[in-house]
């Protein structure tokens, strides 16, 4: 079992691997848990797989090495055919299609697309339905269910599937017996109880305020929307912004880009990523920021980025991002070391913010005495730096009050 910090319990998904011949692991199937954590209770699919992907990529886990493998994901017929698509790496998934998808010419269309985005598709509890071999020259994996579909009586036509170049997969493998059957037959991939069980994944959720993710949602149906706008308007969410710098981070997302403020992840994510996420971030947001909290991170990075501008400073947004995300830890009831290490600021932010070493330290350093009224370091600052802090701090507050309101 992966072991975790006692504070990272919430249930997040389950995954089961998938082995070769060799019992070796391909890849593991990512499974919807929810309050049930033995069982998947699914009754809104759509909310499920949105889930699962938020919690793979933003959710504070310790899968990233076991990331680097392929994971199978199941996907509903309302996701293929959305606008929120997959902000995904296509070299890190399968998407699992159900034998019992409806066919129609909207699903074909849609799974052209995806195939052109350079998705790969592995057809789900397959049972030799001749409905369904119009399917077979878009996938890449044939999955079947032995206990169900029994090899034995398929021979023949699991060699036609062979003779397509398909992988094949044998869930449901319960024995030793069904295991070197199915590896007699042809099969390349193994996946059942006799293998392993399902293993549950712990961590810490990282939900998104509604009201935020609804908010950049509707900016972005404006094509003409500029970077600064969607900027100021992911500013004014700490957990959105997290969010943000998480999937930069994540190994799934494949882009891997440590950043030295809101506009570089918006820019280095894009402006289609984004829209995206946002979509699967509205479907899966359900908890709301502590108000207090929210203006006290919002005046931080506000007051920094003030400073920064008072000195004509360049790193006036970087300012931001520092007050900002130095009491992110906060929000999560977590060590602010779990919290930083998942996300990919840039060095000499993660240095200001834990060190407060630094220019943009210095920052930090002058807005937390001023916001914990530590008058000997107050004291230790020339008159013109304590006018110039007071005036920020209080513009910032200004500011901050501005926003909540506006939140309301």
């Amino acid at each position: 079992m992966i072991e975790f910090p006692t504070v990272l319990d919430d249930l997040m998904m389950a995954q089961q691997p998938i082995l070769k011949r060799t019992k070796e692991i391909f890849g593991y199937e990512l499974l919807f848990r929810g309050k049930d954590s033995l069982n998947a209770n699914i009754s809104d699919g759509e909310a499920a797989t949105s889930q699962v992907l938020v919690n793979l990529c933003i959710g504070i886990t310790k899968l990233e090495s076991q990331l680097r493998k392929p994971f199978f994901i199941n996907m509903t017929t309302e996701l293929m055919l959305s606008d929120a698509f997959f902000p995904i790496d296509p070299d890190t998934v399968y998407i699992e299609i159900l034998e019992s998808q409806k066919l129609t010419p909207e699903f074909f269309t849609a799974l052209k697309n995806w195939r052109a985005a350079g998705y790969r598709f592995a057809l789900d509890d397959y049972q030799f339905d001749e409905n369904y071999q119009a399917l077979l020259p878009w996938v890449s994996i044939v999955k079947i269910d032995v206990l169900l579909t029994p090899p034995s009586e398929h021979i023949e036509q699991i060699k036609e599937l062979k003779s397509r170049g398909l992988i094949l997969l044998a869930e449901k493998v319960e024995n030793a017996a069904m295991f070197e059957l199915c590896k007699q037959l042809g099969f390349d991939l193994f996946q059942g109880y006799f293998l392993q069980r399902p293993e549950l994944i712990k961590g810490k959720r990282i939900d998104s305020a509604t009201h935020g993710a609804i908010e950049l949602v509707n900016a972005l149906q404006n094509k003409d929307i500029s970077i600064e706008a969607l900027t100021d308007l992911v500013a004014k969410n700490p957990k959105l912004s997290y969010q943000l710098l998480r999937i930069l981070n994540s190994p799934v997302c494949g882009v891997s880009k440590t950043v030295t403020s809101i506009k570089e992840a918006i820019i280095f994510l894009g402006l289609v990523q984004l829209k995206k996420w946002a979509l699967l971030i509205t479907i899966t947001s359900s908890t709301k920021q502590p108000q207090s909290l929210l203006k006290i991170l919002l005046t931080r990075g506000r007051c920094c980025q003030l400073l920064a501008e008072s000195k004509q400073s360049t790193l006036a947004d970087s300012a931001f991002m520092v007050g900002m995300m130095s009491g992110i830890d906060a929000v999560f009831n977590l060590e602010k070391s779990i919290v930083l290490e998942q996300i990919a600021l840039d060095k000499s932010l993660l240095a200001a913010i834990l060190k407060q070493s630094g220019e943009l330290g210095g920052y930090l350093k002058q807005t937390l005495s001023c916001e914990e009224q530590d008058w000997n370091k107050i004291q230790s600052m020339t008159p013109a730096e304590r006018t110039t802090l007071n005036r920020a701090f209080l513009d910032a507050m200004l500011w901050a009050d501005d926003v909540v309101r506006s939140i309301n």
